[in-house]
């Protein structure tokens, strides 16, 4: 039996350390509300896309669902919950980063440096205790699959880029042109069983999908959330447009680590280019080496054509973490024995301590604030508050409340698929939220949503805005707790 690499656990913990420094505070956003309340409405017996119609993978909503099942059983909060199950997520992504870096380039200090270049990237730290967001799990899953392409276990492979995908959709890219680069290399009478086993790998993950949504009648909301809306309705622009009009999110979003993903992008591909000379396919590390740099390609190819904002570059994360894990080993093997080790170590000792102090600088305490005027509110609105989120699903998560319908996201496609296929369009939404007379309506940015004006000017009054939600109360309540209620707005947090 193969003894415990001790350097696996090591760098585990530092990532530990790393993340609590940046501590769980960072503020709730559009999209991570969104999976945290799809994830408590998972754990009350409503299933994905029936609790909220969504453009993500199921598991996006049933990862925090596990979250907010094991936060009912210990007593704990739900979202606190939620984000330290994504941490210990991300812990397990280091230590498996650490064992790609170590089997693909056949050294202890490539995985020292893969691991430890995992954890500058900024984004990655962010999401490790600020979710929960897709993204976490999906990286996770990621890693798997570099893994199992190292090590030629094909069904593995394709059980990790299915269940990625049921994340995230767009990660088939990287997981497919990895594996199937990964596959081409084989000697032919090899590479038809290598692909029946990916392909009946992928496919018993996707068929226990199917068969959970089709036994609880939810089949085809699964279809069209998982599938349709995005084939059919959605119209993204690519980063070059989005480089054009919001360059500045992804600097703010990074920092300085931009330059570690950019540098680590850059050395997958060229660690691949230099692979192949004098390729021998059957090395599998050498193999592995030019799949992940085909799967870099691959991804930045995507990106060119879709990119929404800076967490779709998430998905690159490990292979730029890799190309700079053997980066390092390759500079370093041009160097004197002796100066190997002390280079690396300084490399990972450094690595690891600007992580911390990034994390710590980053550190953010906006979530109390938010979660504190919530409370208020909805406690100052009395026992039958309800809320109508439109983009802004926060107070549901911390009251712990169900929106009066699953339609709550009116963006990227979104919008179009339900003026296409609700009856009445958009337009229906907004009579029926004046039908429903829900105590508050929440809104992310209440200007893209002229639909919803004329119930609101006619039976709500806005409050104000608390950091991302603007708050609407039902005039029933009276003009006395109105103005309660705008005070209470008054003190909360600043706009972000």
């Amino acid at each position: 039996m193969r003894r415990l690499d001790p350097w696996g656990p090591v760098f585990a913990l530092a990532g530990t350390v790393v993340f609590l420094l940046h501590g769980f505070g960072g503020t709730l956003t559009r999209d991570l509300a969104l999976y945290s309340y799809s994830g408590q409405q998972l754990v009350e017996g409503v299933p994905p896309y029936v609790s909220v119609l969504n453009r993500a993978g199921p598991l996006a909503h049933m990862v925090p669902g596990a979250g907010a099942a094991i936060a009912r059983v210990i007593g704990t909060d739900d979202l606190l919950t939620q984000r330290v199950v994504m941490m210990v997520l991300s812990i397990a992504a280091v230590w498996l980063m650490y064992v790609v870096g170590r089997d693909a380039f056949e050294s202890r200090l490539a995985g020292a440096a893969t691991a430890t270049s995992l954890l500058l990237l900024q984004g990655f730290v962010t999401y490790a205790t600020g979710g929960p967001r897709e993204k976490t799990t999906m990286m996770l899953l990621v890693v798997c699959t570099m893994l199992a392409v190292t090590h030629r276990r094909w069904a593995w492979a394709g059980v990790s880029v299915a269940l990625a995908t049921l994340t995230w959709q767009p990660v088939f890219v990287a997981g497919a042109a990895m594996t199937i680069a990964a596959l081409v290399a084989l000697p032919r009478r090899q590479i038809p069983d290598a692909l029946l086993r990916f392909v009946v790998g992928g496919l018993v993950p996707t068929a226990l999908m199917c068969g959970y949504f089709l036994a609880v009648g939810a089949f085809r909301d699964f279809l069209d959330g998982f599938y349709l809306i995005n084939a059919r309705y959605t119209d993204q622009e690519g980063l070059t447009e989005f480089l054009d009009e919001s360059e500045q999110e992804i600097v703010n979003a990074f920092g300085w680590s931009l330059w570690v993903l950019l540098a680590g992008l850059a050395a997958s591909i060229l660690l691949a280019l230099l692979r192949i000379r004098g390729f021998n396919r059957t090395d599998p590390r050498q193999v592995s080496v030019v799949a992940f740099g085909v799967a870099t390609i691959a991804s930045l190819l995507w990106c060119i054509r879709v990119f929404n904002g800076w967490a779709d570059a998430v998905f690159m994360f490990p292979l730029a973490a890799a190309g700079l894990g053997g980066a390092v080993l390759l500079v370093t093997r041009r160097l004197p024995s002796a100066a190997v080790v002390p280079v690396v170590a300084t490399y990972a000792v450094a690595g690891l301590v600007a992580a911390g102090a990034q994390a710590s600088v980053s550190r953010a305490n906006d979530l109390e604030p938010l979660r504190e005027v919530s409370d208020d509110l909805l406690a100052a609105a009395g026992p039958d508050v309800s809320v109508q989120s439109i983009g802004a699903p926060q107070p549901l998560v911390f009251g712990n409340l169900r929106n009066p319908t699953r339609h709550q996201m009116f963006i990227a496609g979104l919008d179009d698929y339900l003026e296409e296929n609700y009856p009445g369009g958009l337009a229906a939404i907004g009579e029926q939220i004046g039908e429903d007379q829900p105590t508050f309506v929440t809104m992310d940015h209440p200007t893209w949503y002229p639909w919803a004006a004329p119930t609101l000017e006619e039976e709500y009054v806005e409050l104000g805005q608390t950091q991302l939600v603007t708050w609407f109360a039902h005039r029933s309540l009276g003009s006395e707790r109105l103005a309660e209620l705008k005070a209470i707005v008054s003190s909360g947090p600043p706009p972000m």
